[in-house]
């Protein structure tokens, strides 16, 4: 008996010991639960700043990516929350190569500050709580950004002129890879005089486009945007019933797979009077002549390229496809210093950057571009098409791409007035990058079914 009420009056004292911390436990919790991040408070500026340019009501399509979801809307970021802490997370989001060691140097960047992304993921594992609409942070104006895509359907708003095909382009269902050379009509009348490009929009008719290249209107890839040059710097379009641009299809082939694509460029002009000094020229600078083991994790190839005169560069766009996993541009001036230009640590091929400077960059002649590109042909890489198969460079997307374009312009200033005449060489290199476009490739007769190329070897 003695025994029993012993161990009932240790009972009764552990309770008493334990009951306090279980109590402040619980009590701790429901603070924190009271004190949770909420959407309308919390979360939404966040959004609103750093996601909303993409996840909006009816988003754009940038490079033929459509965002999945609004995340101005509650309902739609709560069913998203758990993908949304994961992409913060592992960094795939928000989507943006450079290293942070570039953090202000490149226009449009898109880095989240750390105590951004840990409010965001609070909220997450706080229970996604809406709170009260009518307490919602509104932003300026000016942090918000070009959020709202303006009523012209283009970011770079009603354009000067709009070509697309002449038909809608079927893509058959048996097509994993197709890249023909399509020609778009200017229409009558809409150009009939050298204008010079300020902006420029691709706008691709879906994911199976690859990408799109053109003489004027720059690339079109995954989840690139337009071109915007910087003032007094341009491109020529020649007056021409056509401009031509190389298409590269590719999708999952199968019966009921084909889809038709009306692919569409628009184009924005500067006004008679401003000044152009500087034509924008770009390389391609690819790689080539190289063999990526099957399996290889961690394969690199290297390349040089030495600056001939004096120039500016504008933007980088490095390239390569599944297997890609990093690239680097350095520079080593004549002095012998080196500097890293660009350094993309984790590539990513759905979202193929263009990395243009905030003010251009000065290398002078007798510099040169020490490129690097590294790839994983492993099955650890969850996008490889075929881990067991060595890769060499090539044109189809299961192959691979060691590219490094650069957008530049000599430093000398030309002082081109726009309306005036226009130089004879300017004239002459506009003319001819478009003539060589359609002299390298059969143009796709769009007026008739030409479909003889689903049955070449």
């Amino acid at each position: 008996m003695q025994s029993t009420t012993m161990n009932a009056k240790n009972h009764v004292a552990a309770l008493r010991l334990v009951l306090p911390s279980a109590l402040a436990v619980l009590a701790a919790s429901v603070t924190a639960q009271e004190a949770a991040p909420t959407f309308y408070e919390d979360a939404l500026p966040v959004f609103q700043k750093n996601c909303a340019v993409c996840h909006q009501p009816d988003g754009p399509r940038v490079g033929g990516i459509t965002a999945p979801m609004s995340l101005l809307d509650y309902s739609q970021a709560r069913a998203w929350a758990p993908m949304i802490r994961n992409a913060l997370v592992t960094g795939y989001m928000p989507p943006w190569g450079a290293h942070e060691r570039h953090r202000g140097e490149f226009k449009d960047e898109r880095y989240i500050e750390d105590g951004e992304k840990a409010l965001l993921i609070a909220w997450v594992d706080g229970g996604a709580l809406e709170g009260n609409p009518a307490t919602a942070k509104k932003p300026a104006v000016a942090e918000m950004g070009d959020v709202d895509m303006p009523e012209s359907g283009w970011w770079i708003g009603d354009p000067d002129l709009i070509v697309q095909f002449d038909r809608p382009v079927k893509v058959e269902d048996k097509v994993v890879d197709w890249q023909p050379t399509i020609q778009m009509p200017v229409p009558e009348g809409a150009h009939t005089a050298p204008r010079w490009i300020s902006k420029a929009e691709l706008n691709p008719g879906g994911p199976w486009v690859h990408h799109i290249v053109s003489s004027h209107m720059g690339v079109g890839v995954p989840g690139r945007g337009p071109f915007t040059y910087p003032e007094g710097w341009g491109v020529l379009l020649p007056e021409d019933p056509f401009i031509t641009v190389n298409m590269h299809y590719h999708k999952n082939p199968g019966e009921g797979t084909a889809v038709t694509d009306m692919t569409k460029a628009g184009f924005k002009f500067y006004e008679d009077g401003a000044v152009i000094d500087h034509v924008v020229e770009t390389n391609l600078l690819p790689h080539r002549g190289w063999t990526i083991p099957a399996g290889d994790p961690d394969f690199k190839v290297t390349n040089t390229h030495e600056i001939e005169e004096d120039i500016y560069l504008l933007s980088m766009g490095p390239h390569m496809h599944y297997r890609g996993k990093a690239m680097r541009y350095e520079v080593e001036y004549p002095d012998g210093e080196r500097e890293t230009l660009l350094w993309v640590p984790k590539y990513d091929f759905n979202w193929q950057f263009l990395y243009e400077y905030q003010t251009p960059k000065f290398l002078p002649k007798g510099s040169v571009l020490h490129l690097s590109w590294w790839f994983d042909n492993s099955a650890n890489n969850r996008f490889n098409p075929d881990p067991t198969a060595d890769v060499v460079y090539g044109p189809e997307t299961t192959d691979e791409m060691a590219n490094a374009r650069i957008y530049f312009a000599p430093t000398t200033k030309r002082g081109i007035v726009v309306g005036g005449e226009i130089p004879e060489d300017v004239l002459e290199t506009a003319r001819n990058a478009e003539q060589r476009r359609r002299d390298s490739a059969d143009l796709l007769d769009l007026s008739k079914d030409d479909l003889s190329w689903l049955s070449e070897e």
